[in-house]
């Protein structure tokens, strides 16, 4: 056989090149080239890594189903065997949670094929918007799949298989998604003042879907539309980078935009969880109002908007909510919608305040509550005004933030007071008597002085009093305050009208167990919940 007078590094850029390929050995290919690969030359190459010849660098903010992409159309390869090459898929598919996360090992297995250090490679994944933008990663202790497979499932905010793109950012970029586009919140790109698009303008397929696509990730691969029922589905083949997304002409989303920009990618001026925090009170937002119970009027914006939100608002109109100029019209409501609203009742004054920094307070009282950051449904029974940006409170508890109009945050804004007892005889029972007897000399020795602390234990203690004289001592609840206050009493004990018999005793308490069966045991074994 002839042999080729190939130059050194040529040779050894091809034998890499031809490692990974299952078809090909790496012999078969040394012999053709020229190369015995049994006595290579010396430095000619180092056949332990798998190093690839040809790897593309990372754009910034660039998913890592695109680089992939990249990869396959810099080796001319197909998407799976560019993946495959890499280290980044074992099997011949890609599977649909592709792109959320990237384990220790195949961090190692790129590594060694590409180069690409394992910093870039997960800032390519969803897990890098993980703690701000998303739901913290689960711990490393925790169970491989099913944490993952949980943390996948909450991730609401995120197209599960699909993105957004700007057809003139992948006409700019050599057609590189960007990772952000995969979030519901990037709804228009700030750069170009265009609204994001989601599928194609001819077949109204998604866009860059996770499968085993054609690396050429500008064109769509959807089938083509008004076909007949015999004849073969065509692609659609249209060029993703000739579709123009609609002018962004209000200012104000074109704000709210590059405040989520800076929030997903930066320059950060709020740590984390106060990304998390805002994002996520944004989210509640836009799904009150996507709601279809009492439809919102759409403040004034972009007729392309409004369009769009005509048609979500007519019966049988589209259910996917996540499209681009959907989002745009419930940011533009969150943000700024106000007393016109609502077709029915609203509540606040005044123009909408989106906070899109640290939390604030907002409607004064006796106790300071945080303000909505953006508007919202009133979580009170039987109201459902929109509350605008600023005004209300929210009031977070385990089951996340509820939004109160400022008619109804009044009830939480207020402290309860203790009622004017009369004298010694304004309790019945001597328990309730003694205790009142000695918060009345607490009261007289405290005087004048400034201790806060002390006269609200005074004023908690006596609370708990009113609520005793106004229930039934027969009752549950009755027994469980009763208790509450004999444990009160506890710091009196060696006072000359102390009673011995008011003494909490163990297993006593009148309180409903947490959990049934713990105290069937605790009774069964002779001790009780003291």
């Amino acid at each position: 056989m002839v042999m080729k007078n190939y130059p050194l590094e040529f040779k050894a850029d091809a034998v890499t090149l031809y490692e990974p390929r299952p078809d090909v050995t790496i012999r078969s290919v040394a012999t053709g080239l020229g190369i015995n690969p049994a006595t290579p030359a010396a430095g000619a190459w180092d056949m332990s890594p798998r190093r690839l010849a040809l790897v593309p660098d990372p754009c910034p903010g660039e998913s890592l189903l695109s680089w992939g992409d990249a990869l396959a159309r810099l080796n001319q390869v197909s998407r799976t065997e560019a993946l495959r090459m890499a280290g980044l898929i074992s099997s011949s598919t890609v599977s649909a949670v592709f792109g959320y996360r990237v384990s220790d090992v195949v961090v190692r297995a790129v590594s060694q094929s590409t180069g690409v250090t394992g910093q870039r490679l997960r800032s390519m994944t969803l897990a890098h918007y993980a703690g701000s933008a998303l739901e913290p990663l689960p711990p490393d202790d925790a169970k491989e799949y099913g944490a993952w497979a949980a943390w996948r499932y909450r991730q609401r905010t995120v197209l599960p298989k699909h993105s957004n793109a700007c057809p003139s950012c992948l006409r700019e970029n050599g057609g590189r998604w960007l990772l952000k586009w995969r979030l519901v919140w990037s709804f228009a790109c700030v750069r170009h003042q265009r609204y994001l698009i989601s599928q194609c303008s001819g077949c109204g397929s998604a866009l860059h879907r996770v499968w085993p696509g054609h690396p050429q990730s500008w064109i769509c691969p959807g089938a083509s539309r008004g076909l007949g029922l015999r004849t073969p589905a065509q692609p659609c083949g249209r060029d993703i980078r000739r579709m123009r997304g609609k002018p962004v002409r209000d200012s104000r989303l074109l704000a709210c935009q590059r405040d989520i920009d800076c929030l997903l990618d930066g320059p950060h001026t709020t740590t984390p969880d106060e990304a998390r925090d805002v994002l996520g009170a944004l989210y509640r937002s836009v799904q009150d109002a996507w709601s279809p119970v009492r439809p919102l009027r759409l403040p004034v914006t972009d007729e392309a908007v409004h369009r769009a939100w005509d048609r979500h608002l007519a019966p049988g109109g589209s259910g996917e909510r996540f499209r681009p100029l959907l989002v745009a019209a419930a940011v533009k409501i969150a943000t700024e919608a106000g007393l016109d609203a609502a077709d029915g009742e609203t509540a606040g004054s005044g123009h909408a305040r989106p906070n899109w920094g640290a939390r604030q307070f907002g409607q004064r009282g006796e106790v300071e509550l945080a303000a909505n950051r953006f508007g919202g449904r009133c979580r009170h029974s039987g109201c459902s005004a929109w509350v605008p940006a600023g005004h209300g409170v929210v009031l977070g508890d385990t089951d996340g933030w509820d939004t109160y109009c400022p008619r109804h945050a009044q009830a939480f804004t207020r402290r309860a007071r203790s009622r004017e007892h009369g004298g010694p005889d304004a309790f019945a029972e001597p328990c309730l008597r003694f205790l009142d007897a000695r918060l009345r000399e607490e009261e007289q020795r405290l005087g004048e002085e400034d201790d806060d602390l002390l006269r609200q234990r005074i004023e908690a203690q006596r609370l708990i009093l009113d609520a005793c004289a106004a229930t039934a001592a027969r009752t549950r609840e009755g027994r469980s305050l009763r208790y509450a206050v004999r444990c009160l009493l506890l710091p009196y004990a060696r006072h000359p009208d102390f009673r011995t018999t008011w003494l909490p005793r163990q297993g006593e308490n009148p309180a409903r167990p947490l959990v049934e069966g713990v105290a069937g045991e605790e009774g069964r074994g002779g001790t009780g919940r003291g």
